[in-house]
């Protein structure tokens, strides 16, 4: 078997913050209506941790950092890959993602992801246009590094004004 590239992601290292201080407050930020701002999908040796919101929700400082645009017309959606030895201690791994994010009206969008690495941790962002109030579907292929087959995350996140 081939293997996998890392399509459609550039690698981008960021300044040191702390061992997950990046992920978590892209990944923890407050939902509203009390919705979960982090979810987790386990394929067999790997878990997924993902979310998806309005970048407006980020801090500042935190999506200055990231060279992203906070605005309430732009999502983003954050995916970490991790390889579980005994289903208790995990480990960062790096991976290929490819997908799409599809609102209500069919309209789909191609995601591109960014790789990007800190103290111990590596995951992916990609930003999308979004309309408020919607819908979106998403579809991902994560192919794990050295891993010979992909595995699809599917699931759907409403988008709200606040």
């Amino acid at each position: 078997m081939m293997r996998a590239i890392f399509v459609d992601a550039t690698a981008r290292e960021v300044p040191r913050r702390g061992k997950l201080a990046g992920l978590v407050a892209l990944a923890l930020v407050a939902a509203p209506g009390g919705a979960r701002a982090q979810y987790v999908e386990d394929f067999g040796a790997y878990r997924v941790h993902y979310s998806a919101l309005p970048t407006e929700q980020l801090l500042p400082e935190i999506a200055r950092s990231y060279g992203i645009v906070r605005s309430h017309g732009r999502g983003l959606l954050n995916i970490a890959v991790q390889r579980s030895a005994d289903g208790s201690a995990s480990a960062p791994v790096r991976a290929a993602l490819h997908g799409t994010a599809t609102s209500l009206g069919g309209q789909p969008v191609a995601l591109r992801f960014r790789e990007i690495t800190e103290e111990g941790a590596v995951y992916y962002l990609a930003e999308f246009p979004i309309s408020v109030p919607d819908t979106y579907r998403f579809s991902v292929s994560i192919t794990p590094e050295n891993a010979t087959s992909a595995n699809v995350l599917k699931f759907s996140q409403d988008f709200v004004a606040d």
